[in-house]
């Protein structure tokens, strides 16, 4: 696997086509893994991002403390197969014209209102930059993935937006990086915001939806989560549902001990 290190040498680089990028924060967990191998089997080459994006994070949030692990990352894709590893430069989100998503201002973005933006901005950046045939992400991130395929829609960016299925923890908790704050204990009471979801959406189909999403909160609440969010909408635009709605994401995000963590499941109406 070939490390590469600077925004410039990596526009010289011809790779072969068609090729995926997978970007990332580093601290790799089998989330990621599966994207990377998913690359691999799919595209002639694959290149990994590593970059603790700045842009993305907010005031009070944990971009000094983030998980850092770059030789274990190192390890992992190269037992992988990867081809290519890019760790920009530490300046590679300076001097960007901030873009503005769509469907930002529901769901996390409404605590975490920069966010998205900044999300978007270091993405459109990689894909100007790299041109990749394909960028792939995970579901966990389901609010993530629906604006950049929209952003890359709407300016006709010539880079399919492919989303893969949600790896979770033995116990069902979605694999995260800030997993790690947690002990495996924690882990697997964590389990509960999947088995919570689960039976919420088992009961879609015959239970109003303020209903549903009232005692999915007083379960979460009473087994000792503070909720962000819980809430049930169109998967195809994050609106309300209505009778046109096919598709439904229910989404939650809560804190324990301290630790954000986020969740969804699709439902096909």
């Amino acid at each position: 696997m070939e490390v590469i290190k600077s925004t410039e040498e990596i526009k010289s680089i011809n790779f072969d086509s068609p090729f995926a990028l997978v970007p990332t924060m580093g601290n790799l967990h089998k989330g990621h893994l599966s994207l990377v191998k998913y690359g691999i089997e799919n595209y002639s080459e694959v290149i990994t991002s590593i970059f603790i994006n700045p842009l993305q994070f907010g005031k009070n949030e944990d971009f000094s403390s983030y998980p850092k692990t770059i030789s274990q990352d190192i390890q992992l894709l190269e037992s992988l197969g990867c081809n290519y590893l890019f760790i920009p430069e530490k300046n590679f989100a300076e001097n960007l014209n901030i873009i503005e998503p769509k469907f930002s201002d529901v769901l996390c973005g409404l605590s975490r209102p920069t966010h998205f933006q900044g999300v978007l901005t270091i993405i459109d950046k990689f894909l100007r930059i790299i041109k990749p045939n394909a960028c792939l992400f995970g579901l966990k991130d389901y609010q993530q993935q629906l604006i950049i395929k929209e952003f890359v829609k709407r300016k006709k960016i010539k880079t399919d937006i492919i989303s893969l299925p949600i790896v979770r923890e033995k116990f069902g908790l979605a694999m995260s990086s800030r997993n790690n704050y947690l002990s495996d204990e924690d882990k697997k009471f964590c389990g509960k915001i999947y088995s919570c979801i689960k039976k919420l959406a088992a009961s879609l189909k015959t239970t109003s939806l303020e209903v549903l999403k009232s005692e999915a909160k007083d379960f979460l609440q009473n087994a000792g989560f503070e909720i962000d969010y819980l809430e049930i909408v169109d998967a195809n635009n994050l609106s309300s549902v209505s009778k046109n709605t096919d598709k439904v994401l229910i989404a939650t995000a809560v804190i324990y001990k301290k630790v954000r963590l986020i969740d969804n499941i699709v439902v096909s109406l």
